[in-house]
């Protein structure tokens, strides 16, 4: 299969010459990034483990941190799972590139959601060769009663979902199609695959995740959000013959620094991840608040969905090309991701993902009003 670049990357690019106004990046707001805590982490483990924290961890992960894992997916998400069903990955990205070598094929057919759906995620289904259907996404989330009638048409597969803050849409999944989403993965076969990057970071605006509705569900989680994308942690919530796939899986390139789970370990048994939650609940439902209310005041109409109530993302019409817009605005100090390739049966290039991950809460504003004179001008 042909390789292509990600459009996030390449906007990323871009952020790192010194922009303004980062709508681009999915990373968490510098400020919650407990730097100074990561520090005596290292020190803890270092003298605590020695040579060990430099050794290889072990198929699946270490022990200590699958351990810890099954504790705070407990208490965040409402997940119970024994430590054993939990691998280890080098973040949730490594976690869905695993998963597709294991389930797909060429013309393995996996249903996710379209109009649009996550970019870099769908990328190594599309290398493994799998056939991708798209499942139309509104207000709700998927359209689970489209998804039956394609099941019925296609066969079953694999499903793809983000069911809570939708990357890059900002729409959640309703709880009644949670419900027939799990009865049509039963009747039907399918295996449902739930990326979940957002849900502890918006208890209140979040319904339940699949896998703790369902414990067929494979989960996908990642404290990227929460600790630092840099440490690559990510882990997959999974059993029976997949859980010892893909723990053997692993091993054929221990990608997970050992190093890294060492210091997430002790960063989760001390409650550092359990404060880092806590401070970007407070932050992230400001930071988004604030993306709406510029984007209602300065580009009226220009989300293409409900306004979202949680995640980092809001999806918009750009009214132009996204990628000639973002040429003349990143003379202006400005980044953020063109959408078109975030479709999978047909190319939207007048949409864009807006992001508040890296951006300072009080650049968002004046960088909405920026870009809708960018628009304006164009």
């Amino acid at each position: 299969m042909r390789l292509y670049w990600s459009p996030v990357e390449l906007a990323s690019r871009l952020a790192r010459k010194g922009v303004k106004y980062n709508f681009a990046s999915g990373a968490p707001d510098p400020g919650l990034l407990l730097i100074d805590e990561l520090r005596k982490s290292f020190e803890r483990v270092y003298e605590e483990f020695g040579k060990a924290i430099i050794a290889y961890p072990g198929a699946g992960g270490l022990k200590e941190l699958r351990v810890e894992l099954s504790r705070y997916v407990s208490r965040t998400l409402g997940i119970n799972a024994n430590w054993r069903n939990i691998i280890i990955t080098a973040g949730a990205q490594h976690a869905i590139k695993l998963l597709s070598q294991l389930l797909m094929r060429r013309r393995t057919t996996v249903y996710v959601e379209d109009p649009p759906t996550f970019v870099e995620t769908v990328a190594p289904m599309r290398f493994q060769g799998a056939r991708l259907i798209g499942v139309p996404i509104d207000n709700d989330g998927m359209d689970t009663h489209e998804l039956e009638r394609l099941v019925k048409k296609y066969g079953p597969g694999i499903v793809y979902t983000v069911p809570n803050c939708h990357n890059p849409t900002g729409v959640s999944l309703s709880m009644d199609r949670r419900k027939h989403l799990i009865e049509i993965a039963r009747e039907h076969g399918l295996i449902i695959i739930e990326d979940d990057p957002y849900t502890s970071l918006y208890p209140p605006n979040t319904e339940p995740t699949l896998k703790s509705m369902s414990d067929d569900v494979v989960y996908v989680g990642t404290l990227s959000k929460v600790l630092g994308p840099g440490l690559r942690i990510g882990f997959v919530i999974t059993s029976g013959a997949l859980r010892n796939n893909l723990e053997m899986l692993e091993q054929h390139d221990f990608a997970a620094s050992t190093l890294s789970q060492y210091l997430t370990y002790d960063l989760l048994r001390r409650g550092v991840a359990d404060d880092a939650v806590k401070r970007a609940r407070e932050l992230y439902p400001r930071k988004l608040k604030e993306l709406i209310d510029a984007l209602d005041e300065h580009l009226p109409n220009a989300l293409m969905y409900r306004p979202p109530h949680c995640g980092f993302y809001a999806f918009i019409n750009t009214r132009v090309n996204a990628w000639e817009l973002l040429r003349r605005s990143v003379r202006q100090g400005i980044v953020f991701v063109p959408g078109g390739r975030f479709f999978i049966n047909r190319k939207m290039e007048n949409t864009a993902r807006l992001s508040i991950g890296s951006i300072s809460i009080d650049l968002i504003r004046e960088g909405v009003k920026a870009l809708s004179d960018i628009i304006m001008a164009t």
